[in-house]
């Protein structure tokens, strides 16, 4: 275990992808707001700490990127993480309503969830129904042996962690805590951290990352509008 954060993926490599779906999805989102910023591959992998063939594989949904990763790619390009779950609207266009479908203005049924899948068996559930300022609220669902990443990462914010199913390892900083179903913790996100599913059974969380009002997300910049 290391005390620094990293960003960049172990290998400098990605894994392959069975299956593009999600990843596609991914990719095309993040070119479309690395297009919108007008960085060339080479300079968002600078910025990112990865190489620029991992960024090429991701946009072309060949693979998936780390959680880390994901979230040195928001910073990066100044918009909130869950800014990969929806299209980025056209230039001229308005920003079209993120709601999802569901009973009247508030619930968000399970079916109906925006969801993507990360690296290595990780998978985010959206659980509010439009883009939140400030804060994320997540299902995180992680396979047995899935990982955040290899290392420790870190972003802005505070992070909330209740474990609802199965068993999370998280590391932050020297420190590990193995929670249970029914434990909880929070911690800064500027801590280097990791989470990893040591057990057999399919591990499921219940995440708010909470994010200052004076632009934890974008180094001071403020919430992005209209919301991609």
């Amino acid at each position: 275990m290391t005390g620094m954060p990293e960003l960049s993926d172990a290998t400098g490599q990605a894994a392959p992808v069975a299956g593009v779906n999600g990843a596609d999805g991914i990719g095309r989102r993040l070119a479309a707001h690395r297009a919108r910023r007008g960085l060339r591959v080479a300079e968002l992998a600078r910025d990112v700490g990865v190489t620029p063939s991992l960024i090429s594989q991701i946009e072309r949904g060949q693979s998936r990127p780390s959680v880390s990763t994901l979230f040195a790619l928001a910073e990066a390009l100044h918009v909130p993480v869950d800014a990969f779950f929806r299209e980025l609207p056209h230039e001229g266009e308005a920003a079209a309503d993120d709601a999802l479908p569901g009973d009247g203005r508030y619930l968000v049924r399970k079916g109906n969830r925006a969801a993507i899948d990360i690296e290595g068996g990780v998978r985010w559930e959206r659980l509010t129904r439009n883009t939140m300022d400030h804060l994320d609220f997540f299902e995180l669902i992680y396979e047995p042996g899935a990982q955040s990443h290899p290392r420790q990462y870190t972003h802005p914010g505070t992070e909330m962690v209740l474990v609802m199913r199965g068993c999370l390892e998280i590391t932050v900083g020297f420190e590990r805590y193995l929670l249970d179903p029914g434990d909880s913790m929070d911690f800064p996100s500027t801590m280097p951290h990791r989470y990893v599913n040591p057990g057999d059974e399919t591990a499921h969380a219940v995440t708010v990352i909470f994010y200052d009002c004076s632009g934890a997300r974008d180094g001071g910049q403020g919430r992005r509008h209209p919301a991609p």
